[in-house]
């Protein structure tokens, strides 16, 4: 491994930590058929929390004894090392363009069994990068020394970079900020990620104020009458849950 990063902050506790671990269990239920290790979190816009829940869920799968590999697919826009507070050391871009090996890019944490790779320097062409050969063969090579590989790609409202890898991963996972994002782009991100024959496992609906919880988690109030936002959840349950 090239390096060692001591202070990875490990922020699950409490009722966040049970999302992840609910969301964790979820993924797993996924894999009945066929084993999930390869997995593409993205989101419809950026400011979303796709690499937010991309790491939290690396802790919580690391945590139950997963050996998890992250890696930062975003390119344009990496975020990756900023969050995990180290430096955007070699990187995925460094290997696909021939400058690294696989060892030299992976690096290790304080966190047993959770790995990562950063994003290396940004490239003028990613779409290109991340549709190589040379990327196929990463992370076949990933799986082959990983249990689960999670992959931080762009906001595929913005850029196709993310259509490109779901459709070498064995899922996808949309990070949708709750109240954002209209009906009609949600839409639009589960067709373009369906021309490309992705597997979308489900939704991570972020940001949810305190106060909306019960609405989320109970589609009925009292009287039985529909809040604005189980109107919002209930579109979003009709655009994801079609054709699965």
């Amino acid at each position: 491994m090239s390096n060692i990063v001591n202070d990875v902050h490990d922020k699950l506790s409490g009722p966040l930590e049970e999302a992840y671990r609910v969301l964790r269990t979820n993924i797993q239920f996924y894999g009945i058929d066929k084993v999930i290790k390869t997995l593409t979190i993205t989101s419809c816009n950026p400011g979303e929390g796709k690499t937010t829940t991309s790491i939290n869920l690396a802790i919580s799968l690391a945590k139950s004894g997963i050996k998890v590999l992250l890696i930062d697919a975003d390119l344009r826009k990496p975020a990756l090392a900023k969050h995990l507070g180290v430096i955007n050391s070699a990187g995925i871009s460094n290997y696909i363009l021939g400058h690294a090996e696989f060892g030299e890019v992976i690096n290790s944490t304080n966190i047993d069994n959770f790995y990562f790779v950063t994003c290396g320097p940004k490239p003028p062409n990613p779409t290109e990068l991340v549709g190589s050969l040379t990327f196929t063969e990463f992370l076949k090579t990933a799986e082959e020394k990983f249990e689960m590989i999670i992959i931080d790609t762009p906001p595929l409202g913005s850029v196709i970079d993310c259509a490109v890898i779901a459709a070498q991963t064995d899922g996808v996972i949309m990070v949708i900020e709750a109240k954002n994002v209209a009906y009609q782009q949600a839409q639009r991100v589960k067709e373009q990620l369906e021309k490309v024959g992705a597997k979308i496992l489900g939704v991570v609906l972020n940001k949810v104020k305190r106060d909306d919880y019960r609405y989320y988690y109970n589609y009925y109030n009292y009287y039985g009458s529909k809040s604005k936002s189980e109107k919002k959840i209930s579109g979003l349950k009709r655009i994801f849950a079609a054709g699965r």
